[in-house]
């Protein structure tokens, strides 16, 4: 049977502390609805409702997921909303990549938005949703991305991997959470 893709966020959020960049990860933890994958290191992620602006999804699908707030949004555009009759707005937006299943094993037709982000609070993981909340380092996350790539939910591979490429080639923006820790 032929599902309809399911569009959701995803955050991959960073924080400098005092022995550097760090990136939250947990582990997917659905063993009723997602028996395949639960138990893989994943980034924060969730469904965007139906008309739900992109931002309020991500902020509140972080919110709910792990207990975070968003604080700030890295490498993104966010255009003005246009309404040009009563009932018609839209908007242009441009994450930090953007992701889709193409086939999966008992998964769901994924197409998602992934943003690069900043966030506060301390992480309180909702039990139903993921486990095994982490701060890694740049160099423990290579580490898994290159050497046990399979432990890692299959959708956000490739966004991790294009993370730690995206990452060598733009310090400068590690200099400005520097400069704002």
């Amino acid at each position: 049977m032929d599902q309809e893709p399911r569009v959701v966020v995803s955050a991959i959020i960073i924080k400098k502390d005092e022995d550097g960049i760090k990136i939250f990860t947990q582990a997917r933890w659905k063993p009723e609805s997602s028996p395949t994958y639960s138990g893989m290191i994943e980034i924060p992620a969730g469904g965007i409702d139906s008309y739900e602006n992109v931002y309020d999804a991500l902020k509140r699908e972080i919110k709910e997921e792990c207990s975070l707030d968003i604080v700030r949004i890295i490498n993104d555009y966010q255009g003005p909303i246009t309404q040009i009759r009563e009932k018609d707005k839209f908007f242009a937006f441009k994450p930090f990549i953007c992701q889709q299943a193409l086939e999966t094993d008992e998964g769901l037709p994924w197409v998602g938005f992934v943003f690069l982000c900043e966030a506060k609070g301390d992480v309180r993981l909702n039990p139903h949703e993921a486990k095994d909340p982490a701060w890694l380092s740049l160099n423990e996350l290579a580490d898994i991305v290159h050497n046990k790539p399979d432990t890692i939910f299959p959708l956000q591979l490739p966004v991790l991997q294009y993370f730690l490429e995206w990452s060598e080639k733009n310090e400068k923006v590690f200099e400005i959470l520097e400069n704002n820790s």
